[in-house]
């Protein structure tokens, strides 16, 4: 074992550090768009395209019923952010949460998706650029 004895240690460098209003809105930006990127995924937006995008068509049963699932599941954690993210808490968080704990009929069901996903859509425009995918994003 080796014993290292303070008058023999390397001063430990002090960071520079920036305190300017500029610097402290970029990381306090980039932490708000970390936070939001729990619930805020290419596989979320892939979702809303399916069903809302120019080229959505009605889906087969099997098809609304996993979309919906996968929205229903990402609707909790959606709320989570939002309620951090988000002064005053936006009433549209309310609307997807109760669409996300309906489960309609097959006749109803392609209706109850696109509702569903407007609703989720209409949350991430209040969510603004913290609800942009950067490029680098890796999921």
């Amino acid at each position: 074992m080796t014993a290292l004895m303070c008058e023999s240690a390397a001063p430990l460098p002090v960071a520079a550090f920036a305190n300017d209003v500029e610097t402290a809105s970029r990381v306090d930006l980039g932490l708000r768009r970390f936070l939001a990127s729990d619930a805020v995924t290419v596989d979320l937006y892939d979702d809303l395209e399916t069903v809302l995008g120019e080229d959505a068509a009605r889906l087969p049963a099997e098809d609304s019923a996993d979309i919906a699932g996968r929205l229903r599941a990402v609707a909790p954690t959606l709320r989570y952010v939002v309620a951090r993210l988000l002064r005053p808490y936006p009433s549209e968080m309310d609307d997807v949460m109760a669409r996300s704990s309906e489960f309609p009929g097959p006749d109803d069901a392609h209706g109850h998706l696109v509702r569903l996903a407007s609703s989720i859509l209409t949350v991430l425009d209040l969510m603004g650029e913290l609800a942009e995918l950067r490029e680098d994003d890796p999921s």
